[in-house]
């Protein structure tokens, strides 16, 4: 946020005594509508000046009478004929509320010519700055993609540790809590927000209602735009429309002119690498076909479900390279995610790390799968590294632990640590690698603020951030199961290697909820993929499914569960 300028604030402040005085001139006029004009931050604060001396002018009046040749505000002078003397100071008496009133008035005309009426009735929620969320000086931070385009007497903030009033957005949240706001996306949609909202900006095209109601106004842009709800995607293309969301997550929506394309979010991960194919053939994600670049040192084995698995030892070219999704800037490419993540894998750790922390570099970090984006990165790794600098929340205390770190907007980058030590439910570092395969979830819900870890089916560890703090990530850097690769490294070797065998890695762009990664791992026991041998029937059935067409005059109601209309 830009800092108060003294020198500004004392010339507005000197011009404005001078035209309580009423000696201002037609330049120092003008001159005080340019600084007002250019620095905002200080009209309100004008303004208070100025009713406050007009109230002082009227406390004076004694002191004026005892001087009929002092000048009155606007230079109105007294005749100097002294017979009339008394009828004069009468009329001084009359003139000095007049005066007053029209120094109020010319204040409040320079406000009228500002545009900035409405904000004498109510505080000021409009500023000319942006939010200061982006903090990573090795990447480039997000584009903006929104801004306010009219306003209705709203009031609205952004989430984060500062909330700020902007008037410019990046990717991020925005809670609206009282009238309307109107968000011109750069892609060309405007979506107006009422409230109580809250509204989430995620790429120029893209936003998302976590609760409230939105409305759009019939328009020729070509280009799509997509709003998600807890339970549904909706694309249009310039359609007249409104959408709510109640407390029971359940959307509403209302086709007012044109049609919208309705569809229940994806229950599939994006990714998802069961490394089952033979031996002979390339390996590569099992949805996409994206192809995976194997180091040296990632060996293949005997699956811990299926055929296949990949053997890590601890070698800087035991690595699995998966490409950066097309992503180039940050919130770009398929590893960018925003309202949620999953990260889940069988693994069997073989990790070398000691039971006391490690207080210098380099640390023993194995990771089972990392995307290096600066601060904008995703993690799920061992770490025994007395935290090394890193921002943990919540705060735990030194030595071995499995840590996810994300990037959430208005918030930073932090890890959830969880402690390897065997207390409050959670593993010990010797249950950890006992030779057995665990079922490891990394989760992050931003419709409910819940970032958590999950072994073999039971959450060990969770933190509660604020409802709709979406992620921010995606970039150049390529996503690696087994180690860390930057986007500046062109080869198969990294520096955190992992020690052991990885097996059914799964990448979601949602939170799996509890009873899903239960009945996941309960899959796993039985000798089963996540999917009990069905994923490839559903990955049929959900590029099947085609949108829901919703016409004009069309109301629908949807299910918080399942994405399906409710009759």
């Amino acid at each position: 946020m830009t800092q108060p300028d003294p020198d500004i604030r004392e010339q507005i402040l000197e011009l404005a005594d001078a035209q309580c005085a009423g000696i201002i001139t037609e330049d120092e006029l003008a001159a005080l509508e340019g600084l007002l004009t250019a620095h905002p931050e200080y009209r309100r604060e004008y303004l208070n000046y100025v009713f406050v001396h007009i109230g002082l002018a009227g406390t004076a009046q004694a002191r004026v009478l005892q001087n009929p040749e002092a000048e009155l505000p606007l230079s109105v002078k007294p005749a100097k004929d002294h017979s009339s003397e008394p009828i004069e100071r009468g009329y001084l008496v009359m003139l000095i509320p007049i005066v007053c009133s029209a120094i109020c008035l010319g204040a409040v005309g320079i406000f009228l010519l500002m545009g900035d009426f409405q904000g004498l009735w109510e505080p000021e929620m409009v500023l000319q700055q942006r939010s200061k969320y982006y903090f990573d000086d090795s990447a480039s931070p997000p584009e903006e993609i929104a801004s306010v385009n009219q306003v209705a007497r709203a009031r609205w903030e952004l989430l984060g540790n500062s909330p700020a009033v902007t008037d410019r957005f990046q990717p991020g949240t925005v809670k609206v809590t009282s009238g309307e706001v109107e968000f011109a996306f750069s892609g060309g949609a405007d979506i107006n927000v009422a409230s109580p909202s809250l509204f989430g900006f995620e790429r120029k095209d893209q936003g998302t209602l976590f609760s409230g109601s939105v409305s759009t106004q019939r328009s020729d842009r070509k280009a799509l735009f997509r709003l998600e709800t807890p339970s549904i995607e909706l694309i249009d293309q310039g359609t007249e429309y409104e959408v709510s969301v109640n407390e029971a997550a359940e959307t509403f929506v209302h086709v007012l002119d044109g049609q919208v394309a309705v569809k229940p979010r994806g229950r599939l991960p994006r990714f998802y690498w069961n490394f089952d194919e033979p031996a002979q053939t390339a390996l590569s994600d099992a949805l996409n076909q994206s192809p995976v670049q194997a180091g040296k040192n990632a060996l293949r084995v005997q699956g811990l479900i299926g055929p296949g698995a990949i053997q890590f030892n601890n070698r800087p070219d035991a690595s699995l390279r998966l490409g950066n999704g097309g992503g180039q800037e940050v919130g770009t490419g398929d590893y960018a995610v925003s309202t949620g993540i999953t990260i889940e894998a069988l693994v069997v750790s073989d990790w070398k790390a000691a039971e006391s922390p490690q207080t210098r570099a380099p640390f023993d970090y194995d990771e089972i799968f990392r995307k290096e984006d600066g601060s904008y990165r995703i993690l799920l790794s061992f770490q025994n590294d007395d935290k090394a600098g890193i921002t943990q929340i919540p705060q735990v205390g030194d030595g071995p632990c499995l840590s996810f770190g994300l990037y959430l907007s208005g918030l930073g980058y932090s890890e959830l640590d969880m402690p390897l030590d065997g207390k409050e439910g959670r593993p010990t570092l010797a249950e950890m690698r006992d030779g057995q395969p665990h079922h490891i979830v990394a989760t992050y819900n931003g419709w409910t603020g819940e970032k958590a870890i999950y072994i073999d089916g039971i959450m060990r560890m969770s933190h509660r951030f604020p409802v709709g703090t979406m992620i921010i990530s995606g970039g150049a850097a390529p996503a690696v199961i087994g180690n860390l690769i930057s986007a500046q490294s062109a080869t198969l070797v990294g520096r955190e290697p992992f020690n052991g065998v990885i097996d059914e890695v799964a990448f979601y762009d949602y939170a799996l909820n509890a009873g899903t990664i239960a009945t996941h791992f309960s899959l796993f026991k039985a000798g089963k993929d996540y999917f009990d041998g069905q994923f490839l029937d559903i990955l049929r059935q959900e590029k099947q499914e085609d949108y829901l067409l919703i016409h004009k005059g069309q109301k629908m109601k949807f299910s918080a569960e399942t994405g399906k209309p409710v009759l």
